[in-house]
């Protein structure tokens, strides 16, 4: 299988993205809910996402 970088990676793209909303969450950014809400909306999209892009991976990720 061929190899890609970590940039091309949708996965690690994807994750880049939830870490940022997470952290946008610890910093109190307010989307007019609690912070309850906010976290379990973040936590549930991120696992529906890496489970999609499980299935759609095809090749390892080259990590240099």
């Amino acid at each position: 299988m061929d190899e890609k970088k970590a940039l091309q990676s949708k996965t690690i793209i994807a994750n880049s993205v939830g870490l940022i909303a997470a952290g946008g969450i610890l910093a109190g950014v307010d989307l007019g809910m609690d912070m309850d809400s906010q976290t379990a909306i973040v936590a549930g999209i991120m696992a529906i996402l890496n489970i999609i892009l499980r299935f759609m991976t095809k090749g390892p990720v080259k990590v240099k």
